[in-house]
């Protein structure tokens, strides 16, 4: 003989099926949100790089034609703003050294969802590189 009303087990389980389902909802979306902000700092330090390391190699270039500093780093500093990336105000952002290779350090901030906004993670989202590069030989 079947009972006419389910059991009581299954009739208090009823909501609990919707509160997993919400929980992994909500766990899937931050994962998302942080791959999303991974994302954009790894291209963030690609796209930086790449600028870093073609005006490392215009300032070393000019310099080894034109033999100063000055309009070396200003050679680096127009391709930057060929890149669409601005020229730093710091001093030291291009560096000549004594054998004539260029060094430049850039610096940019990650856009970001949710990393940049938390303070414990902020600093992923700084983003620092310094490339070098020796003069064309061509």
């Amino acid at each position: 003989m079947t009972p006419a009303h389910p059991s009581r087990s299954l009739h208090d389980q009823a909501g609990l099926i919707g509160k997993v389902a919400v929980f992994w909802i909500v766990a899937a979306l931050l994962v998302g949100l942080l791959i999303l902000d991974g994302l954009s700092i790894v291209l963030t330090t690609f796209k930086l790089s790449s600028t870093a390391q073609g005006a490392a190699s215009t300032a070393a270039t000019t310099y080894r034609n034109l033999h100063s500093v000055e309009k070396a780093c200003e050679a680096a500093g127009v391709e930057l703003l060929r890149d669409n990336t601005p020229v730093p105000e710091s001093e030291g952002w291009c560096k000549i050294t004594a054998t004539g290779s260029a060094v430049i350090s850039l610096h940019a901030t990650a856009s970001s969802l949710v990393l940049g906004r938390l303070s414990a993670t902020e600093g992923y989202t700084k983003i620092s590189v310094k490339e070098t590069a020796e003069p064309s030989s061509l």
